[in-house]
């Protein structure tokens, strides 16, 4: 256990802060495929601009939308575009290669 404490210590910071940040993002994508507490391009103009609270845990946005189901989704669309981009650039930049 010490030489695995030893070896995450001399990692660069940067690079453990994005395998940080890179880890909540595809968490956040598995959990939107099996939970979102409300559909997400769901419009509800009477609860526009609610503060968070315990219905809306980070609150809503100026057209009524639940913004936690909104991030939610919004990672696994940013999750797609990423592979996407690194599928076409392994696609292309290897022939040339």
């Amino acid at each position: 256990m010490r030489r695995l404490v030893r070896r995450v210590r001399r990692l660069p910071v940067s690079l453990l802060l994005g395998g940080l940040l890179t880890a909540l993002v595809v968490g956040a994508a598995l959990l939107s495929l099996v939970w979102t507490p409300f559909p997400a391009e769901q419009v509800r103009v009477v609860a526009r601009l609610r503060p968070p609270g315990p219905v809306h845990w980070l609150g809503t946005d100026h057209f009524g939308r639940d913004v936690l189901s909104m991030i939610l989704v919004g990672a696994r669309n940013s999750l797609a575009v990423g592979a996407a981009a690194v599928a076409l650039g392994a696609v292309l930049g290897v022939p040339l290669g």
